[in-house]
């Protein structure tokens, strides 16, 4: 109900009642007990259908936030959302890298508290904290197993640690599948039957929708576009997407011609190298360009394949590695899915950058927590409370 009021107010009791079937008596109880806990405020009137005026019933935002981390090799994201799914505030800090995880843990809480005092939230209004992470993870215990691009992150279980330290529940999932939920959030998935979201960070990942439910697989770690083969080197060795489409890849094509790289003042960790291959490149540097094109060929292949396995009508390009570099590679798969697509008789395929973009895993984690601890949905969520 709440998320109906959410989504639609105002709007008053007679319609909530109409659009849920529910009795007027049960509606009127539904509706009391929100009010009482100050999540839903009455607000003016509606037009009469016949008789008196009839009162509207809206969301309080500001009554309840959560928290969403998006925990990366390369960055960590931080975000404040309010119960309309409005992003409030933000925070972006260094990402795990190599760093231990007991001391990345303690600076994530850290860095939560800094920024509820800095928005002036009360911590008394957050119902929880979504973690977002990359894979591969085991989503039912809330245990980071081991990210490629995340040396010390070898069985860690995230989501107890810092519930234990915050006392806040806290959801958990893996950060594309967050970031597709993040889309969904923010209605940019609206209309779509089958949608993915391609999550580009360090590495590469896919999340899924299908009629707004997320496809979850055995284990939580599905549609890992990264692992699809899209080419072979030279000795016939199969190569996956991430081996020559991820920000490490295009950083080691630029090193290639040592001079170019050089030119291009290529330095320090393998992101920051990408970032300014991507900023070369919207500068219109053609050597960048190439680089980045190259990429979004090999990308394009995995995302067709991906189309074809789930029959998408939807697919958007969210994070931090699409931030910079994202029109490039918006332009080369769009082109090629839309080419090569089976279905392409049938219906096209939407490719866009999403609307949150480089926040899209963050916002989605928070989701998680506004959905399991206030609205739960058929979501395929996956929730922890304290």
């Amino acid at each position: 109900m709440l998320d109906l009021i959410r989504s639609s107010g105002p709007i008053s009791r007679t319609d909530l009642a109409a659009r849920t079937g529910l009795t007027a008596a049960t509606m009127s109880n539904v509706a009391r007990q929100l009010l009482e806990e100050g999540l839903i405020r009455e607000t003016g009137l509606g037009q009469p259908k016949g008789g008196r005026p009839v009162v509207l019933l809206e969301v309080d935002n500001s009554a309840r936030f959560a928290v969403g981390v998006q925990l990366g090799g390369e960055s960590v994201t931080y975000v404040a959302v309010n119960l309309a799914g409005d992003v409030v505030g933000r925070i972006r800090s260094a990402g795990a890298g190599s760093n231990e995880p007991a001391t990345m843990v303690s600076g994530i809480v850290a860095q939560i508290h800094r920024m509820l005092v800095g928005l002036g939230i009360d911590e008394e209004r957050v119902v929880g904290i979504g973690i977002a992470a990359p894979g591969p993870l085991d989503v039912s215990s809330g245990t980071v197993l081991g990210p490629p691009h995340m040396a010390a992150w070898h069985n860690v279980p995230l989501r107890d640690l810092i519930s234990t330290a915050t006392g806040w529940p806290v959801a958990f999932d893996n950060d594309a599948t967050a970031a597709a939920l993040g889309d969904f959030w923010s209605g940019a998935t609206e209309g779509a039957r089958a949608h993915a979201t391609i999550y580009l960070g360090l590495g590469l990942g896919a999340g899924v929708l299908v009629d707004g439910t997320v496809f979850r697989g055995a284990s939580s770690n599905t549609a890992e576009i990264g692992h699809i083969v899209v080419a072979s080197d030279a000795a016939g060795r199969p190569l996956i997407a991430e081996d020559v489409a991820d920000p490490g890849a295009v950083v080691r094509a630029a090193w290639a011609e040592p001079s170019e790289a050089r030119r291009l003042g290529l330095s320090g960790d393998d992101f920051g190298q990408f970032i300014a291959i991507a900023k070369a490149g919207a500068r219109g540097d053609a050597y960048a360009t190439r680089l980045l094109e190259a990429s979004a060929r090999y990308l394009g292949i995995a995302v067709t394949s991906l189309a074809n396995m789930f029959d998408l009508d939807s697919v958007s390009l969210a994070g931090p590695g699409f931030a910079t570099a994202g029109a490039t590679y918006l332009r080369v798969i769009d082109a090629m899915v839309n080419r090569d697509f089976f279905a392409k008789s049938q219906h096209g395929v939407r490719v866009r950058l999403s609307p949150s973009m480089q926040d899209a895993a963050a916002v989605g984690a928070a989701a998680l927590v506004l959905q399991s601890e206030l609205a739960p949905r058929t979501m395929g969520l996956v929730g922890h409370s304290t």
